[in-house]
């Protein structure tokens, strides 16, 4: 289940007393969620975004203060929306889609829908293809948390979450295939 999984990741991120961690912004509910698409989420992206709305801002933030997993940070309800008109025409992404994962050089992690399935994420680097890297939301932190536990992510010496890119393969092909 997703709220388990995102439970999991949290504490995960508190032992390593990652700063990200109060700062997480209190979710919204899903009808607001609904009301900035004009119809029906899925399921896994109102729960993404009951589950945290961004995170709070503060004076002397480094972007590694605000990640969740290396280069990334949870994006709000509003940023997300803005964000989605930069990518208008991708076919990969189509109509129905919204961005939770949002990284400063513009790379995006992005839930993917047709109708009301379950959404896929899209991963979204700037300069590359767009590509389907997971099959749901909840397959997504599942692997980020196995990474955290088998040390694909890490804090290194100077206190920054670091990647193996290596470790992370070997992670993501074991759970995603």
């Amino acid at each position: 289940m997703l709220s388990v999984e995102l439970e999991g990741l949290v504490a995960q991120l508190a032992a390593l007393d990652r700063p990200v961690v109060p700062w997480l912004i209190q979710g919204v509910d899903a009808h607001q969620v609904q009301e900035q698409f004009g119809s029906p989420v899925p399921e896994e992206v109102a729960a993404w975004f009951e589950w945290c709305n961004g995170v709070a801002l503060h004076e002397g933030q480094t972007q590694d203060d605000v990640n969740l997993i290396p280069g990334y940070s949870p994006l709000s309800l509003r940023e997300a929306v803005e964000m989605k008109g930069g990518h208008d025409g991708d076919p990969i992404l189509g109509p129905k889609w919204i961005p939770i994962l949002g990284g400063p050089s513009g790379d995006i992690y992005a839930a993917v829908w047709v109708s009301n399935e379950n959404p896929r994420v899209a991963g979204i680097l700037v300069g590359e293809p767009t590509e389907i890297e997971f099959e749901s939301i909840e397959q997504m932190i599942s692997v980020f948390r196995a990474c955290y536990d088998r040390g694909a992510f890490s804090v290194d010496s100077q206190g920054r979450l670091s990647m193996d890119p290596e470790s992370y393969d070997v992670v993501y092909a074991e759970i995603v295939g």
